[in-house]
């Protein structure tokens, strides 16, 4: 099945077992798949609905994150009340649209390259990661002596909104976030017990950014 899919892929047995995983966790709990359409939801226990699954999957997997420059217009009230409280000139305002709107697309691709640094050291490890946003609230599964571990990813300690924090209340899924946003520090020595003594670390996840750009980053556009 995976092979009717871009030839250009290279799925490496780990990314297969992952994708297996997913599949078998979503049989187990048919209720964390999110599906889109109400009138054809997706069943993970069909040929046809892993398919689908598997398209959604590898696409997001191989689609490369690269910050994109947004295409919206700034609203030119900012520019009006930059250039009277703080002083800017008309040509600064300019200059400021540009690198503001380049740092906002950055700052949008920090989570999703948070993800892929976990990925690549956690399926190593046993880990699947529930790439393509089908899996509600879940973001890496672990299946361990008869159990799954649920595992949810935030970059910030303000990047949740009340309804999606309200999808875990009586479950077992864990919650882990990068940094805390008053202070900037980092939480690296607070992962969940799973994922201690892995070797993850902000150096490590700099790294990892610096070499996924510099080689995905002629290879379209980003998501």
């Amino acid at each position: 099945m995976l092979n009717e899919l871009n030839p250009t892929y290279d799925f490496d047995n780990t990314l297969r077992r992952a994708f297996k995983d997913v599949i078998k966790y979503l049989n187990e709990f048919p209720d964390k798949i999110s599906n889109r359409s109400k009138k054809n939801p997706i069943n993970p226990a069909t040929k046809d609905g892993i398919s689908q699954l598997a398209i959604t999957y590898f696409n997001a997997f191989y689609s490369p994150t690269i910050p994109k420059t947004p295409t919206t217009v700034p609203d030119e009230m900012v520019s009006v009340i930059m250039e009277t409280v703080f002083g800017y000139s008309k040509k600064q305002i300019e200059e400021i649209k540009i690198t503001h709107q380049q740092s906002m697309a950055c700052e949008n691709a920090v989570g999703s390259l948070l993800e892929r640094y976990l990925d690549s050291v956690l399926r190593p490890n046993g880990w699947a990661w529930c790439c393509g946003d089908f899996v509600k609230a879940i973001d890496f599964i672990k299946y361990e002596d008869g159990v799954w571990y649920e595992l949810q990813i935030k970059n910030r300690d303000n990047s949740e909104n009340s309804s999606s924090s309200a999808i875990r209340e009586g479950t077992n899924i864990h919650k882990w976030f990068r940094t805390k946003s008053r202070t900037g520090e980092t939480m690296w020595n607070n992962v969940p017990k799973p994922m201690q003594s892995l070797g993850l670390s902000e150096d490590g996840f700099k790294k990892f950014v610096e070499q996924y750009l510099k080689a995905n980053i002629n290879l379209g556009k980003g998501n």
